[in-house]
């Protein structure tokens, strides 16, 4: 089996997985307004900075989703962002690769929510977002490489590394100037409404006098 093929099998493998993982989550309507609402502002993020080679807010907010409101909704809304922001910029062999790029950037903000509890402040989680920049590069390196370069050798995978770096140097500046901007507020903002979301209903017991 070649690269190319065994590469799309477990692409497709870890996408269907990541899905399947967020529909057993069983999510409320209101949890998929909200995710619906994350992918969309991150496309149109993208959208918006087209211009700006790899300068957009789409990384934080996936990696932001997955940080506030847990790993299979960030994968959703990473996978989502990159499936709906490609109507506009086209669809290829290369959507499959962003989708589970992105679907991981929100893992990671889960994941590192986990270790921090969620209390990172506003320079750490500029940082990370920055690393989610160079992981999200990392990967589509590869992807082309996979995709594109014939024979599959080292010296290929470090030249598309190379060539890509200004690309994935500007990813990761903007990444941590956006989260500068924006990202302490837009982790209260879903931090609150995840509180709304997580509200138990409790019994109330109930006793009975006797006659």
């Amino acid at each position: 089996m070649s690269w190319i093929a065994s590469s799309a099998l477990v692409l497709a493998a870890a996408l269907a997985l990541g899905f399947a993982w967020y529909e057993r989550e069983h999510p409320t309507s209101r949890m998929i307004a909200l995710i619906a609402t994350l992918a969309a502002l991150a496309a149109l993020g993208r959208v918006a900075f087209a211009p700006l080679p790899n300068v957009k807010p789409t990384t934080d907010i996936v990696f932001i989703a997955g940080y506030v409101l847990g790993g299979a909704p960030g994968f959703v809304v990473g996978a989502v962002a990159a499936l709906a922001s490609n109507v506009f910029f086209g669809q290829g062999p290369w959507t499959p690769w962003q989708m589970a790029a992105w679907g991981l950037v929100g893992l990671g903000g889960a994941g590192l929510a986990r270790v921090t509890r969620r209390r990172l402040g506003r320079l750490a989680l500029a940082a990370a977002c920055g690393a989610a920049g160079l992981v999200f590069g990392s990967i589509m390196n590869f992807s082309l490489w996979v995709t594109y370069s014939g024979d599959h050798t080292t010296p290929k995978l470090f030249a598309y590394a190379a060539t890509s770096l200004p690309f994935d140097i500007a990813h990761v500046i903007g990444n941590v100037v956006f989260c500068l901007a924006f990202g302490p507020a837009l982790v209260a903002a879903l931090a609150r409404f995840r509180e709304r979301f997580e509200v138990e209903w409790l019994p109330v017991p109930i006793r009975f006098r006797a006659p």
